[in-house]
């Protein structure tokens, strides 16, 4: 499909506006970076997160109360009920987020001594409870104990369904629960204040290897992308290359700066993805450069031999960098808070990879060859000098017949 046919844009004259712009943009992030610093989330910095949801109104007094230290925010919707908690780094290895869990669960449901809490506790206890008392008489056999397990987990899976339970209705009405079953349940269960979504801890060893081996992963990858087109063409390609991952990486952390964003192992997950789109559109045009120089007859220095192919592959860069910025669009808007900032991540990256592509790598391209004076070796072969032929050039057979 071809959007631009025979289109003749000069990219190379925009160069050093787009190399402006970028540096501009940079020294932003910088400038939020030595502000702020780099929010790093729970996966480098250690810790623990917690996500809970209430049945009734988030008691936000009481939460900040039992936990001074920690950072509390709304989670999802206000109907919702649901809060995130981050915990500051331990400087020792533990289950920090179980024994928070556990201290919020005792402060808020004090019944939790005496009765089964429906909206902590997982399917095990349920069982070992409900196989206790045996409401509808099945025995003490193998086949006793799941029964009552598979109503177990009916329930407990019914409550990740509904996020929390906020009457006894609710699990009565489960599948599988007799009438005696509901009996025993309000009699000997309750439901607690939260139920315990998502919790993470990550101790301060994890979180400072992840961080190296995170920042490893991203050099790595740079590295063999420029190592690879260095052998691919040459090393003026190769270098340029380099230039334009790192480019569009630093663009995305200057975005992240900005929004103070918090540094995880899926914004990790997103720079990669930036470096292997960004080097596939570099390939295309470099490609199409290369076999320029094979077939065209007419005279061409780099400059134009550079706009030539990136008007040749317009269509492909606008048409593949256009469909993922609707997909990513489409995940910044629908696609919820976890993912919020690993797509506006992307769409920037995205961005900065097409436009680095038609202006950025040209300006180092440009740069490299009128550096190390390859100018005339970059032409097409119409380029190479018309060979003259002298008169010692011709056998003497021919000269003879030339002259009569």
């Amino acid at each position: 499909m071809q959007i631009f046919v025979n289109s003749k844009y000069d990219f190379v004259k925009w160069r050093f506006y787009a190399v402006s712009f970028s540096v501009l943009f940079m020294l932003l992030g910088l400038a939020m970076f030595l502000k702020h610093g780099v929010n790093w989330g729970i996966d480098f910095a250690g810790g623990a997160t917690i996500t809970l949801r209430f049945k009734d109104a988030v008691p936000m007094d009481r939460l900040r109360a039992d936990l001074t230290s920690a950072s509390i925010q709304q989670y999802g919707k206000a109907d919702d009920h649901a809060v995130l908690i981050r915990l500051p780094e331990l400087n020792k290895e533990t289950d920090y987020a179980g024994q928070v869990v556990a201290k919020l669960n005792a402060d808020l449901n004090p019944q939790t001594t005496t009765k089964l809490d429906l909206n902590f506790h997982g399917k095990d206890r349920l069982t070992e409870l409900l196989a206790a008392a045996d409401p509808d008489a099945k025995g003490t056999s193998p086949a006793a104990r799941d029964y009552y397990k598979n109503i177990a987990q009916n329930i407990v899976t019914h409550r990740s369904e509904l996020g929390v339970y906020t009457n006894m209705a609710q699990v009565t009405s489960t599948p599988g629960v007799t009438t005696r079953i509901a009996a025993f349940l309000n009699d000997k269960c309750f439901l607690g204040a939260f139920n315990v979504l998502d919790q993470e801890t990550v101790g301060p060893q994890v979180g400072h290897d992840l961080q190296q081996k995170a920042i490893l992963a991203v050099v790595l990858s740079t590295l063999a992308m420029g190592l690879y087109l260095w052998i691919r063409f040459d090393l003026m390609f190769g270098a340029s290359a380099i230039v334009c991952i790192v480019h569009d990486v630093l663009m995305s952390l200057a975005f992240l700066m900005m929004i103070n964003g918090e540094f995880s192992l899926n914004i990790v997950a997103a720079l990669l993805l930036i470096v292997g789109f960004s080097i596939n559109d570099t390939v295309v045009m470099y490609d199409r450069v290369r076999e320029n120089r094979r077939k065209l007859k007419t005279r061409m220095n780099l400059e134009e031999q550079l706009n030539l192919a990136m008007n040749q592959t317009l269509s492909r860069t606008i048409l593949t960098s256009g469909s993922v910025v609707i997909v990513l669009v489409a995940l910044i808007l629908f696609g919820g808070k976890v993912i919020h900032e690993f797509a506006w991540i992307l769409l920037i990256g995205v961005l900065a990879g097409t436009y680095s592509t038609v202006t950025i790598v040209p300006a180092v391209a440009i740069a490299w060859n009128n550096m190390t004076g390859r100018k005339h070796d970059l032409a097409g072969p119409a380029n190479r000098p018309t060979r003259v032929e002298t008169k010692q050039d011709v056998p003497p057979a021919q000269r003879k017949r030339r002259a009569g």
